[in-house]
């Protein structure tokens, strides 16, 4: 009887080890096809988008940018009535907008790409921004009551609405790899697409359009198509097994193409959070 119960008991165990082994295999095989599952990778992009300032003068007014800017807008006739009214006394421009420039734009888009093993991956990012300029000029009033000999100085608001797209094309590798996180380093090529939207002045709470196309021009507001490259380093960690959040920042050396006189190459920088589902 003894002798019966040891046999049971022997072939309990051996059963129940056999069974835990299967249970091993079958969470490895697991977690291998979780791996495949892996594989491609997409998400959303919201950040900043620090833009150089080199193609910012266009949105100045001044003669350089436009023939039809302040000095144009001022001299228009059916406007001039009106100008006189506000100013009351004779006016010219004393000073065009002296540092123009871009404000930090919300950077926004789609990212997705395909993990190469555990070290590097390939990745698309397709990003929008509307970049703004916000800057003033002066009107110089000769008021002849004034008892100083100075004319009377004042500031007139000038504003530019951009659009501008980038698709960047790259390879990330890793730096660290960890449990839960990971550090890598990132190389891209730039597509980079721009359009002036609005450019306008604001006289007495009146808007008044800056235009950069002669009357027989047909071809629209100035923009187009640039190229160029860049780098930059980022931060994953897994929020879960399938949700990543990725902090990276990235410098472009691109062209911007405005138009045929203001296609200068230059540096930009961007600072994006990415949420990634894996």
């Amino acid at each position: 009887m003894k002798k019966t119960a040891l046999l049971y008991l022997l072939s309990f165990f051996f059963i129940s080890s056999n069974l835990w082994a299967q249970e091993e295999d079958y969470e490895d095989w697991t977690k291998e096809e979780s791996k495949k599952k892996s594989l491609f990778f997409a998400g959303i992009n919201i950040g900043g988008l620090f833009a150089n300032n080199n193609t910012a003068v266009i949105y100045s007014g001044s003669p350089a940018a436009t023939p039809y800017g302040i000095n144009y807008i001022l001299s228009i006739p059916t406007y001039k009535t009106t100008f006189d009214a506000y100013f009351q006394h004779p006016y010219t421009v004393s000073e065009f907008p002296q540092s123009p420039g871009y404000s930090t734009a919300l950077d926004i888009g789609v990212h997705a790409g395909i993990n190469i093993g555990n070290e590097a991956a390939i990745y698309i990012d397709i990003n929008t921004a509307q970049l703004k300029y916000e800057q003033t000029f002066t009107i110089a009033i000769d008021n002849p009551l004034n008892k100083s000999p100075e004319p009377t100085y004042e500031q007139i608001p000038i504003f530019g609405k951009e659009k501008r797209f980038n698709l960047n094309l790259g390879t990330q590798l890793n730096l660290y790899n960890g449990e839960n996180s990971l550090a890598y380093f990132a190389l891209f090529g730039n597509f980079n697409s721009v359009k002036l939207e609005r450019n306008y002045i604001v006289i007495n709470n009146q808007e008044y359009i800056i235009s950069h196309n002669s009357a027989q021009q047909s071809g629209g507001n100035p923009g187009g198509i640039g190229y160029g490259g860049g780098t930059g380093l980022g931060f994953k960690y897994n929020l879960t097994e399938n949700l990543i959040l990725d902090l990276n920042y990235n410098l472009y050396y691109t062209k911007i193409n405005m138009n045929d006189n203001l296609n200068p190459f230059a540096m930009h920088h961007g600072l994006m959070l990415r949420v990634i589902w894996n």
